[in-house]
């Protein structure tokens, strides 16, 4: 934490070898010219209307200077992200998480992204994106230490299918999405498909098992399974497939071993 009022707070997130300031619009000075590297920025107001700016620069901290002479939004602080190693984000990653948080905050009751580009840079080949989908928890983490509410909406379950009337499995079966990734049962990476009534959705499996739709995380598949098809409800157990003709995750689930009780 620094003496000086004015400097912005640095935090290191040494498991991913990330670097975070926390900067307030007049004090923009005060930001170390290590600042002017490749990353991501999100832009907070304090009026209470939600509103946030997602961004990328090959210069943040001359980006944010852009952003104070002439702004988009009436921001008040920033909250910059980059590497803390020798090599920096190149442009098609900084692309990548552009879109990968402003997704994920776009999906987030009560916030608005004003700017930021959903579509995210898809020219990385898989095993890349992968490994920036990694880094999503710790950059939204850092955004909580901001003040933004991360909680989305309640994930849909088993129990709550039940009573929508959405097709089930008779009885709740143990066993997580990220159970099957560990069991080598289901590849991070993979391709998942939901066909229903003449619509189609891909999602895709990331390393700790969470199923990304649109770019927004979910750790529930049937909440990922509702959300892509905008659904009331959904069992995504059921629903999801390994590839277009693939197994379902239901028949991989039940290939799990058996947990043995304590």
């Amino acid at each position: 934490m620094p003496s000086d009022p004015t400097a912005p707070v640095v935090a290191d997130l040494a498991v991913h070898a990330l670097r975070v300031a926390y900067a307030l619009r007049r004090d923009l000075e005060g930001l170390p010219q290590e600042w002017k590297q490749p990353g991501i920025y999100v832009l907070l107001t304090d009026d209470g209307s939600g509103n946030v700016y997602v961004g990328q620069a090959v210069d943040l901290r001359g980006r944010l200077f852009q952003h104070r002479s002439r702004p988009k939004l009436d921001w008040r602080r920033g909250v910059l992200v980059k590497r803390d190693a020798s090599h920096g984000f190149n442009s098609a990653e900084i692309g990548y998480l552009e879109g990968r948080v402003a997704s994920e905050l776009g999906a987030l009751p009560g916030l608005t992204v004003i700017e930021g580009l959903k579509s995210q840079d898809m020219t990385l080949p898989p095993h890349h994106m992968l490994a920036l989908d990694a880094l999503v928890p710790s950059v939204l983490a850092s955004l909580r230490l901001a003040g933004l509410d991360l909680l989305k909406d309640a994930p849909t379950t088993e129990a709550s299918e039940a009573a929508t009337g959405a097709k089930r499995t008779n009885t709740a079966v143990p066993g997580t999405v990220a159970d099957l990734v560990a069991a080598g049962l289901l590849r991070a990476g993979a391709e998942l498909h939901f066909k229903r009534a003449g619509k189609e959705a891909t999602a895709m499996v990331t390393t700790s098992g969470d199923i990304v739709v649109d770019g927004v995380t979910y750790s529930s598949p049937s909440t990922a399974a509702q959300k892509a098809l905008d659904l009331k409800a959904a069992n995504g157990w059921v629903s999801w497939r390994v590839g277009p003709t693939g197994p379902t995750l239901a028949d991989l689930r039940v290939q799990l071993p058996e947990q043995e009780a304590d």
